[in-house]
């Protein structure tokens, strides 16, 4: 059975390696952040934002970090908001993730945990996680253990794997899941990103 997720940009990192607000960073006649919530629209009935209550998008509901810190906090932020709902998150720093990919996700199966997977790595940062792999996560982040990949590798949890072929068609890993993390991962996006940054959204127009 699938059920509509709740879409959540990520946006409460104090990026401190790359030494600005990425969510505030231009791009595409918004921000990094506007542009992660116009890809969740696509595909979601509603978007809220996990940026620690800063309200950075003010169209959109601000959302409050839950227990722990990092990532963790800002998932279980909002499902502290959307108590029993699935929710589709994508980070903000992900900015060549396609509607495409997003929708695929939102239209798995709810009641587990959907995560991309390619080369053995995992990308926790875009993916669809359930209403009870949230309350597996909120029972981790209490015992002390804040890394969604320890979670996500729980015998508990159950996880199904966009991966191989499903995964590819939607793109190459590499730059589907490429992340500004640093200065250089900045200059090689204003360097490379015009040639490949998902072009399934209308650009803004320039006022």
């Amino acid at each position: 059975m699938t059920s509509l997720p709740t879409g959540v940009v990520l946006a409460g990192g104090a990026s401190r390696r790359l030494g600005q607000d990425k969510a505030l960073y231009p791009f595409r006649g918004g921000t990094l952040a506007d542009w992660a919530a116009e890809r969740l629209a696509e595909v979601c009935g509603e978007v809220v934002v996990a940026d620690r209550g800063r309200k950075l998008l003010l169209e959109l509901e601000s959302v409050v970090d839950g227990p722990g810190q990092g990532p963790a906090a800002g998932l279980l932020g909002a499902a502290l908001a959307r108590p029993g709902r699935d929710l589709l998150v994508l980070a903000c720093d992900l900015p060549r993730v396609p509607v495409a990919l997003l929708r695929d996700l939102a239209e798995r199966s709810s009641g587990q945990a959907w995560v991309p997977r390619h080369g053995g790595r995992l990308e926790p940062l875009c993916a669809r996680f359930s209403a009870s792999s949230l309350v597996l996560l909120d029972a981790q982040v209490a015992s002390g253990e804040l890394a969604l990949h320890s979670w996500l590798r729980s015998q508990r949890l159950e996880v199904g794997f966009l991966e191989g072929e499903e995964l590819l068609r939607h793109g190459n890993p590499k730059d589907l899941f490429f992340n500004l993390n640093r200065p250089e991962d900045l200059r090689r996006f204003e360097t490379e990103g015009a040639a490949t940054e998902p072009l399934d959204l209308p650009r803004k127009p320039t006022e």
